[in-house]
Formats: structure tokens, sequence, C-alpha cells
């Protein structure tokens, strides 16, 4: 995990890997955090340490030991932890009557850039799911996350430890993944080129972030993750919006003739996908090239392929380029006797 990108800024070693297991998932005042899991790089190893409330009365202690040891972390990362773990904290700090522990650090939650990565290949970013499918670890006896608060309550009612056994391994294996999966986004966000991805969709949905990043120098990672996608055989949508988003790239470099071949081709799309292109060949044949039969060519595949609600603006255009057509030099000498 070398290098900070996504905006942190201190290195590895300040960051902790954090996963709770509560007594409900909905949050509210009534939800406690009874066990709380951090990891951390140490050299070349990492370490868990867990911290469980053996009942009610030790939540106390609880926040107060965690708070003395996050305080060696300047990093938070978690898992949905914007959304869930780090509010349902917060409560149970302000409740306390205790400044929230990880008020003063910086987070990162994962599960955005996950998502970013490989929403468009499976139907569920949960992090059992990636670390099934891309990790390659399945879990074999592991607890469904919605029945823990029963097996912890079945602890209270019984004090038979054996019962938190299975909480202990599903949170340890939670922060073990969430610590791999941010290498690996991290690795590929840093490093997009020698990104550990190899599925084309995947490499899609890099080419496309790194895209919108507004550091300089991106554009080029960009186009050629962008070629290495199309060239691994995207499915057929995809493709077609990888052409549009690649061209996208070349206009803003002014490289028109990088970017008219692609226009061109996703200009024979199926009309969800076409207007854009004929678009842009229409604008740039008019405005680039004064050839105004072209643009007008444009013109009209569009008006054919536009919905009614679309058709009043290609309408327009076409009249517009018909007008500039007829009062053109050529359009002249070629209409005079």
């Amino acid at each position: 995990m070398a290098g900070a990108p996504l905006g942190l800024t201190a290195p590895p070693s300040r960051w902790g890997f954090l996963d709770t297991e509560t007594t409900g998932l909905s949050g509210g005042t009534g939800t406690y955090c009874f066990l709380i899991g951090v990891g951390a790089v140490e050299g070349r190893d990492f370490h868990i340490h867990q911290f469980l409330m053996r009942d009610y009365s030790e939540e106390a202690a609880l926040l107060e030991v965690l708070t003395a040891h996050l305080a060696q972390f300047d990093v938070l990362v978690t898992y949905n932890g914007k959304a869930f773990d780090l509010p349902l904290l917060e409560t149970r700090f302000r409740l306390a009557r205790r400044r929230p522990a990880h008020e003063r650090m910086e987070h990162l939650d994962l599960l955005h850039a996950a998502r970013r990565l490989f929403r468009l290949r499976l139907p569920s970013c949960r992090l059992t799911e990636l670390e099934s499918a891309i990790l390659g670890f399945q879990r074999e006896g592991d607890l469904a996350g919605e029945i823990i608060p029963y097996y912890y309550f079945d602890y209270l009612r019984t004090h038979n430890a054996l019962k938190l056994v299975p909480i202990l391994h599903h949170n340890l294996m939670d922060i073990l993944t969430l610590a791999c999966l941010t290498a690996l986004v991290l690795a590929a966000v840093g490093d997009p080129e020698a990104a550990p991805l190899a599925h084309p969709v995947d490499l899609y949905s890099l080419a496309a972030w790194v895209a919108r990043m507004p550091a300089a120098g991106s554009r080029e990672p960009a186009v050629r993750l962008y070629r290495r996608a199309l060239a691994a055989g995207l499915p057929e949508a995809l493709d077609w919006r990888a052409r549009a988003e690649l061209a996208a790239l070349y206009k803003r470099a002014h490289d028109y003739q990088s970017a008219l071949p692609l226009w061109r081709e996703v200009s024979t799309a199926p009309r969800g996908h076409c207007l854009p292109a004929l678009e842009e060949l229409a604008k740039y044949y008019e405005h680039k090239q004064r050839d105004y039969p072209r643009a007008l060519e444009a013109a009209r595949a569009g008006l054919a392929a536009a919905s009614p609600t679309e058709a009043a603006a290609w309408q327009r255009r076409a009249a517009r380029l018909q007008k500039r057509l007829a009062r053109s030099p050529l359009f002249l000498a070629v209409s005079q006797p």
C-alpha cells in the first residue's frame, strides 16, 4: 500500500482498519457497539485488536480503551462506515459524554471506491461478495451479519463465551478483507496502468474513474486503460460507452483526428448511444471543417434516430445547415446554370 492516493496524507502505518459488530442494524440510541475491531500494519505484519463489551455496564470502559488505542492512528478505513459505523460510534460517545475518538481523524470509506470499480460487473458490492469475487476467498461457516445480534443476546443470557467465537471470527475476517481490498483499490488508483485488474469491465470502470480525476497527467493513463478494456472485449453497451468516453478525452485534448473515427463508429450504434456521437460529428463538420454537406448528413441521421421529444432540436440543426449549405460558394457555383 505504498503511497496515499484518494486524498489521504498519512502513511499506511498510521491507518486503522475498523469494523463494528452491533446489537442491531438500524442504528439509533438503542443500538450498542458491543465489539469493535481495529487492524493495523505493523512492520511486515498485520495485527488486529478486538475490544469486546461483555455486558452493557462495560461500555464506558470499552470507549475509553478504544480512544487510547486509536490515538496512534490518523486515518480510519471502514466499509460503509460513513453511513453506519461512525455515526453509531459517535452516538455512543455522545451518550457517554465523551468526545468521539475518531473526530480528529481522516476517514476512508472503501465502499464508495469499491462501487466505482466493481458495481458494473458484480450484482452486489457487499464486503463478503467482493471477498469471493475479487480476492478469490470463500468463507465457510461464517455468520450472516443480520443474525450476529441474536448470538450476542444469547451470550448475555447464558454467559456462554463460546457463543462469541463465531462473532469474533466474523469481525476478524471483515477487517482482514477490508485491508486486502484497500491495498488492491489504492494500488489501482495509485498506478492505474499497473492495476491488478484483468476483467475488461473492471478496466473500463478504472478508466472512467481516472478520466474524471482532476490531477494533471491523468488523461493518457485513462486513454490507455480504455484501449485495454476495448481490446479485452467489453459487453456491447459498455463498448459503445467506452468509445464515446474515449472520444471525449481526445476532444478535450483537441485531438480530433483520434476522436473522429470513434465518433463514426459510435454513430452506427443503437439509438441510445448514437445520438451524442452524431451530434459531435455534426458540430465537428460544421464548425471545424465548414463541411456543411457532411454536417447535414450527420444531422439528418440524428433526426432519423431521435425520439419525438428530441426531434425538434435536430430539425433546427438540419434547417440551419441547409441554409448554410444554400449560401455556401460551392453550392452556389454548382447550382448556377
